[in-house]
């Protein structure tokens, strides 16, 4: 999600970053001015929402006005409607990750809200989209901030799918566990990544995009995240056909 990047690059002034010789860790989500620096983002970002919904209102009453009754620019409508709600609920998910609300939940479903969230672009570019995760896994964390997380992997496969005009796209998401540990894969088939980009994926600031589509903060804000948030892990390699990312984190007594 756009949202993503917006967020993660606000910095705070060095004199009110609190750092400790014994944590290293960065307390992103402790800072009182990124939380206030957020609630101003998402009142911005709700207002032309709600903006756009009022016009496609607009529209499609003239349309019944005029008699006019075109699938396709109906179509078109529900679908900036859908657009516009998915970016809604992004911004109360960001909105929860302040919160660290934690949860037991079904991971299918989780999944399949981020399907979701990505199936209008995906659907525009033609990529296949597959899950395989049984039913009744369950797993206790942030939901709100996995979700994300999730996303902005997919995005960025999905990038590289696009890209590099892969024939036949795909992206597949698979999930399993075993007594210690749930383990959720990402995979596509856009060919895999060099030795030397594989080594920098993770770190700040490094991007394969141009300037105007990424800031190379994604990845190093997800594989922060999940260390600092949610005690996972996040690791890479090549596969046949592309490139593969596994997420593993532990599972608790709370599940």
């Amino acid at each position: 999600m756009y949202i993503f990047v917006i967020i993660v690059t606000i910095y705070l002034p060095e004199s009110k970053v609190t750092t400790s010789t014994t944590n290293s860790k960065t307390l992103l989500y402790e800072s009182e001015d990124l939380k206030e620096a957020f609630a101003t983002i998402a009142h911005q970002w709700r207002q032309p929402l709600s903006h756009i919904n009022a016009l496609v209102g607009s529209v499609d009453n003239r349309l019944y006005e005029l008699g006019v009754d075109d699938s396709v620019i109906a179509g078109y409508l529900l679908e900036i409607e859908k657009i516009t709600k998915e970016m809604s609920k992004s911004i109360d998910s960001y909105r929860g990750l302040f919160q660290q609300k934690k949860e037991t939940f079904k991971l299918k479903k989780l999944l399949e809200n981020v399907q979701k969230n990505i199936e209008y672009i995906f659907k525009e570019k033609e990529i296949d989209f597959q899950i395989a995760v049984d039913e009744n896994l369950e797993f206790y964390d942030d939901t709100a901030l996995l979700q994300e997380i999730l996303v902005t992997i997919i995005n960025n496969a999905k990038d590289a799918l696009v890209s590099r005009n892969i024939y036949k796209p795909t992206v597949k998401l698979d999930a399993w566990s075993d007594e210690f540990y749930l383990f959720i894969k990402i995979c596509d088939n856009a060919g895999g990544m060099s030795k030397s980009v594989m080594r920098k994926i993770f770190e700040q600031n490094f991007t394969t995009k141009h300037t105007s589509e990424g800031t190379g903060l994604g990845l190093f804000m997800v594989k922060k995240l999940l260390d600092e948030k949610m005690n996972g892990q996040l690791s890479v390699k090549n596969v046949e056909s592309g490139v593969c990312f596994t997420l593993q984190f532990p599972r608790t007594r709370n599940e």
